[in-house]
């Protein structure tokens, strides 16, 4: 992997999990512990997310409140490497609104893993491996 994370972010990675942790430390898996997602950064900038449980409920089924089960958004993105931050500036998303335009996540690279964790106060990490 390239030493530059600018360089090693591109490609396609496979969701392994997307976790947050409550204030006692307690694990809760918003997309369920067997979720399946993809997430791809360009090399020229493009970025594309989809992260879904993996078994959903038909549209017909699903209550209102059943739209947290799937999570898609697209648009370009860039590296701070000043802040160890890859900002993802949104230009269309599944629920409009549910997310603001700019999205902040600090990165950590480690064997062929790449962990995303929001900047936003919360304790959460999505965590994704090389395709």
């Amino acid at each position: 992997m390239s030493d530059d994370p600018r360089k090693a972010i591109i490609g396609g990675w496979r969701l392994v999990h997307s976790v947050e942790y409550g204030p006692d430390g307690t694990p809760h898996y918003p997309f369920g512990q067997d979720a399946v997602g993809y997430i791809i950064y360009s090399a020229s900038g493009v970025m594309a997310v989809q992260i879904t449980r993996r078994v959903r409920a038909e549209d017909a089924l699903r209550p209102p409140s059943g739209l947290s089960d799937y999570l898609a958004y697209f648009g370009r993105y860039e590296v701070d490497t000043e802040n160890q931050l890859v900002r993802h500036l949104l230009e269309g998303q599944l629920h409009p609104g549910r997310h603001p335009d700019t999205l902040e996540r600090k990165y950590r690279f480690y064997d062929d893993k790449l962990s995303l964790r929001p900047w936003d106060g919360t304790d959460r990490e999505i965590l994704w491996q090389r395709t």
